[in-house]
């Protein structure tokens, strides 16, 4: 009853309005009798409530507790009280929307193209490389091994024996194929020479592309500034990116003597060639496999395979 008084705001003076509360509340006098139980006195009910305290005039009609079935409870107007709602913070401002909420997506996104995979083994490039492109010089630390050994035997040393480490300082020569059957491995082949531009140094590494065969036109430019064949320097390693005719429809048979020239250049110069072949084992020509070491240029090459290749 106070929250209802204090609610709507009613003058605690004003003893019919709290009357009217009262009995909307079912708190009146006769909503109270009729709550009675059997047996007991209206009297005492009625002297247990504070005296003075939300009298009901006599002349005001009996209520019940709850309205009758089918019918509404009527309260004045003049009892309500038109409640205005509390702000519980600043009104949020209008927003002005300069550009749309979400982009435009076009129509056709252009599709980018998926990461290019290497032949070799990706988790094992860098050590294939290394394998490829470097040489095993006697240029380490002092072999005490060795060296005691020589000296119980009463060897007459002229310089202390070392242990061999590999090394790229002699430079790399790479002869690219730009035939017809090396056409769709032209991407690997940049990529290739630019890892070993990375991994030897740019004023280490010698390029040089070809068609057929690098004897007779062979350079590190344009086609027609291409020169005779001219091995490197003593020591270089040379790598050979080429399917030697292979996948020509087995053109490889009328290249044989050129490679063997070629080949016999290089060695004469005192350097190593080396092939990559992008074409299984079973295809190589016996000639070839004479020649020089061969690799597959595929994921099957490991550094085991190198290591076997070049022992």
């Amino acid at each position: 009853m106070a929250r209802v008084v204090a609610s709507i705001g009613v003058d605690p003076s004003d003893h019919d309005m709290l009357s009217r509360i009262a009995s909307l509340l079912g708190m009146s006098r006769e909503a109270t009798a009729a709550r009675l139980l059997p047996g007991e006195e209206p009297a005492r009910l009625a002297s247990s409530a504070p005296a003075g305290r939300f009298p009901v005039p006599e002349e005001e009609p009996a209520r019940s507790a709850l309205p009758e079935t089918g019918r509404h409870l009527q309260v004045p107007e003049e009892a309500l009280q038109v409640l205005s709602p509390i702000s519980t913070g600043m009104a949020a401002a209008e927003r002005s929307w300069t550009e749309p909420a979400l982009a435009e997506q076009p129509r056709h996104a252009p599709q980018q193209d998926a990461p290019h995979q290497t032949l070799l083994p990706p988790s094992s490039e860098a050590a294939t490389l290394h394998l490829l492109l470097s040489r095993v010089v006697p240029e380490g630390p002092v072999d005490v091994g060795l060296l005691l050994e020589r000296v119980c035997r009463g060897d007459v040393l002229s310089q202390l024996p070392r242990k061999p480490v590999r090394t790229l300082r002699f430079g790399v020569q790479v002869l690219v194929d730009l035939g017809m059957g090396m056409q769709p491995f032209y991407r690997d082949q940049s990529e290739l020479v630019t890892r070993i531009g990375s991994l030897a140094g740019r004023h280490s590494r010698d390029v040089k592309y070809f068609s057929g065969t690098p004897l007779h036109r062979s350079g590190p430019g344009a086609g027609w500034t291409w020169r005779a064949y001219e091995p490197p320097p003593p020591g270089a390693r040379v790598l050979i990116l080429s399917d030697f005719g292979l996948n020509e429809g087995g053109m490889a048979s009328e290249h044989e003597d050129d490679w063997c020239e070629v080949v016999r250049l290089i060695r004469r110069a005192g350097c190593r060639p080396l092939a990559l072949v992008p074409a299984p084992s079973a295809q190589w020509p016996p000639w070839l496999v004479a020649l020089m070491p061969v690799l597959a240029w595929d994921r099957c090459t490991t550094t085991a395979h190198v290591y076997a290749a070049l022992s």
